[in-house]
């Protein structure tokens, strides 16, 4: 007994092992270099909180990632090419980000005081859109039953709640953040940029691009230097 096969059904079963096959290929592709992003350049590695940079970031990769698998019509160089494009940026990004304080502000944000000494900051909480209710329930978190037993409460970027009792231990702000002074930290404990270069000068440090960290605590300026 004899079987035809028709030319047709055989050139679709090579049409469709190679797509397959491309499909796989992409697909290890992908997972590549979703592994090299997520070993290398992710930014809260280690860390709960999710910045609105990788927000971003993430969203991109998988756009990239989910077209590059699909869509027929993009090639592996192609892919390359976005690739190393989308790396070169992500790195800008990144170096904007933690070295410089406009670029913190941008993709990260900064914490906002919302109560200072027992009185609360009305504009604030406008802005970040924290009702009463909110504010109340943070407090009832805490087993804060009185604003006025509040010495600082303030928002975290990543929205937690941050709430100081009065007569508790004083918290860490931190005022430079690898060689970039927090403008807003410095406000926060009533000193000015011209307080803390004249402290800085003191300890015999001149260049602010020498410390990793300087936080304000108990009352001291602690200074990390890097290396």
């Amino acid at each position: 007994m004899y079987f035809f096969v028709s030319p047709w059904y055989c050139h679709g079963m090579t049409a469709s092992f190679v797509f397959y096959g491309l499909i796989t290929v992409k697909l290890i592709m992908a997972i590549g270099v979703a592994v090299v992003y997520l070993r290398f350049f992710n930014t809260t590695a280690g860390l709960k909180q999710m910045t609105p940079l990788d927000i971003i970031v993430n969203f991109l990769l998988s756009a990239i990632l989910s077209d590059f698998i699909l869509d027929r019509h993009i090639g592996i160089l192609d892919f390359v090419v976005v690739v190393i494009i989308y790396g070169f940026l992500l790195y800008v990004l990144n170096r904007l980000t933690f070295n410089t304080d406009l670029g913190r502000r941008i993709f990260i944000g900064s914490p906002r005081v919302i109560i200072q000494r027992g009185r609360i900051d009305e504009e604030a909480m406008a802005r970040l859109h924290i009702s009463a209710h909110d504010l109340a329930l943070a407090l009832r978190r805490q087993q804060i039953k009185s604003i006025k037993d509040v010495e600082m409460a303030q928002i975290e970027p990543n929205g937690d709640f941050t709430i100081v009792r009065k007569g508790a231990k004083k918290y860490s702000v931190v005022i430079i953040d690898n060689g970039d002074i927090d403008r807003e930290a410095l406000a926060k404990i009533h000193r000015s940029p011209a307080w803390l270069k004249k402290e800085l000068r003191k300890k015999k440090i001149r260049d602010i691009d020498e410390i990793l960290i300087a936080q304000w605590h108990n009352g001291r300026l602690q200074i990390v230097k890097k290396n």
